[in-house]
């Protein structure tokens, strides 16, 4: 078999994609105690106030219409060629 640089480029991407995929898979280290030899407290993470309606959809309806107007606008007032 003939080692190209092509084929050295590809290799090379795949042990990468390997190493970085193996990578977040692994589980993170947990240190049991502080640096002091005291060990660590959890505390509850605060809520988040969401400010948001649940079931809203007046946002996404918004946006796909302007979306369709920006893609049928340019073909409606295009000059048409003879």
């Amino acid at each position: 078999m003939k080692i190209t640089p092509t084929s050295t480029f590809a290799l090379f991407l795949i042990l990468l994609f390997a190493v970085l995929a193996f990578a977040n898979f692994s589980p993170p280290v947990v240190p049991v105690q502080g640096a002091a030899g005291v060990a660590l407290q959890s505390t509850p993470t605060p809520q988040a106030d969401d400010a948001s309606v649940i079931g809203s959809t007046d946002g996404i309806l918004i946006m796909g219409l302007v979306i369709v107007l920006i893609v049928t606008l340019p073909l409606l007032f295009r000059k048409r060629r003879k």
